[in-house]
């Protein structure tokens, strides 16, 4: 469920430029070392256009190309260009030769030197579903702020189709900071999904997360909060009264949804996609043991024990009464843990003081310190709208027959619950081979064509 952090995944920006007297047009490619062991490799496709330059930026490493960029500047030998709402920027002067920019990349207040030079080849990772426009729809970015008025919160856009909508739903994310679209190593699948929504006369509406700085102080409350807040606005507009209203939610999100529908009348029916069903430290457990044994990197002994490791740390966290508590207590049996093994099974299980740091700082967020307190059942077991939900039977992150054997449990004889079990389907409800995290980025496909149909003819037998 916990999607793991990629320092460049952010970039998704609107296009500027001025025109520049030099022509620097090609693709630069350069790295970025992000700590003394590890480089990123990021690249820029710059053209003119119009006599206006326009920037892409790519990061091979993560498999994702064409995200635009903004503010870009090329003046006085001086390429620039920032990403204001992550505090991110480059700066970089051309050498005489015209071959390479020196520079510096900045981003939350770190500073990681970067020269990116001409020459390489660009990678590029199409992704065909993504949809292009023109569009047989009308699309609105349809901002909110939080409940003082006073502060931005939610950015997102409104898909309409033409004729009156057969109903709205609300896109809900998954772990993790994610754009509007749900974007990973370039797939969209929010996008793909929206799109295939409105085109049979739904509206949609997705967004982004809550600015970077208001995450990081957030839990899951504060996002089913926000869904409330969306609801609040969104049903005030002409256009959308008298529409029945539906969550849409992809991992967490769909506890998310969960939370919002068993308390909130004006939620008519949700659905989940690779939905949660367990506390979170059962399915921490289940996906560090499933991933390691697709991996095929450890023995069976050594699973086990990387899991009695785990659960010792997660009881933890759930027993301590705040975060001060549970940074002190998580430090004592991490030592203590630790000075059992060797420096090679330290490697091996996590447990170097660099993976000891990282773990104090998220088990103690307010994120996932309030997200071990939540059981899902206690949500599920009041909804009483339908439900549909729809696994991958290769799912690694979230396991799929556990999440059944639970939502048969306390949704099965409500109106219009179904689950499907997709054989051959991963966490994202792609078509893959093993199901691993690592087969991702490899798939071209974003989204399982019969997955889109599912949730399209269930759509329609709700909307009668």
């Amino acid at each position: 469920m916990r999607r793991p952090f990629f320092l460049f995944s952010i970039f998704f920006l609107f296009m500027a430029g001025n025109l520049a007297a030099q022509d620097i047009s090609g693709y630069w490619e350069g790295k970025i070392a992000i700590s003394k062991k590890d480089s990123l490799t990021i690249g820029l496709q710059l053209e003119y256009q119009a006599d206006t330059l326009y920037a892409e930026l790519d990061s091979p490493d993560q498999y994702f190309s064409g995200q635009p960029v903004s503010n870009l500047r090329f003046a006085d030998s001086v390429l620039s260009f920032r990403v204001p709402d992550f505090n991110l920027s480059y700066e970089g002067r051309i050498s005489s030769d015209g071959q390479r920019f020196t520079g510096v990349c900045t981003q939350y207040g770190k500073k990681f030197e970067c020269i990116l030079s001409q020459g390489a080849e660009r990678k590029l990772f199409p992704r065909p579903q993504t949809p292009k426009p023109p569009y047989p729809y009308r699309t609105e970015e349809v901002n909110f702020h939080d409940r003082s008025g006073k502060h931005p919160l939610i950015n997102g856009t409104l898909t309409l189709p033409d004729s009156t909508p057969k109903g709205l739903i609300i896109f809900i994310s998954g772990s993790g900071w994610q754009d509007r679209d749900e974007s990973l190593f370039a797939h969209k699948p929010f996008a793909v999904i929206a799109d295939t929504l409105t085109r049979t006369g739904f509206a949609t509406y997705r967004y982004d997360d809550f600015p970077v700085a208001i995450f990081r102080k957030s839990t899951t409350y504060d996002f089913a909060n926000g869904v409330r807040l969306i609801l609040d606005s969104l049903l005030q507009r002409k256009d959308l009264q008298g529409v029945k209203i539906g969550l849409l939610g992809h991992s967490e999100g769909s506890l998310v949804a969960s939370m919002v529908a068993a308390d909130d009348h004006r939620v008519d029916f949700t659905i989940h996609l690779g939905g949660v069903a367990q506390p979170i430290d059962e399915i921490l457990l289940y996906q560090s043991e499933a991933i390691a044994r697709a991996s095929g990197e450890l023995t069976e002994k050594e699973i086990a024990n990387g899991n009695a490791i785990n659960k010792r740390i997660y009881s933890i966290v759930k027993k301590c009464k705040n975060k001060d508590e549970c940074a002190e207590k998580i430090s004592k049996v991490w030592n203590e843990l630790a000075a059992k093994l060797t420096d090679e099974e330290k490697v091996k299980y996590n447990m170097t003081p660099e993976n000891k740091f990282t773990a104090i700082q998220t088990f103690s967020s307010p994120w996932y310190y309030e997200l071990f307190r939540i059981d899902p059942k206690k949500y599920l077991k009041k909804i009483k709208t339908p439900v549909l939900a729809i696994s991958g039977q290769k799912d690694l992150q979230i396991d799929a027959n556990t999440t059944e054997k639970i939502m048969d449990k306390y949704l099965t004889g409500k109106t219009l619950y179904y689950f499907y079990k997709m054989p051959g389907l991963n966490h994202l409800l792609q078509s893959c081979t093993t199901g691993n995290p690592d087969e991702y980025p490899l798939i071209e496909t974003t989204i399982a064509p019969e997955v889109l149909v599912i949730i399209v003819t269930w759509c329609r037998e709700i909307a009668l």
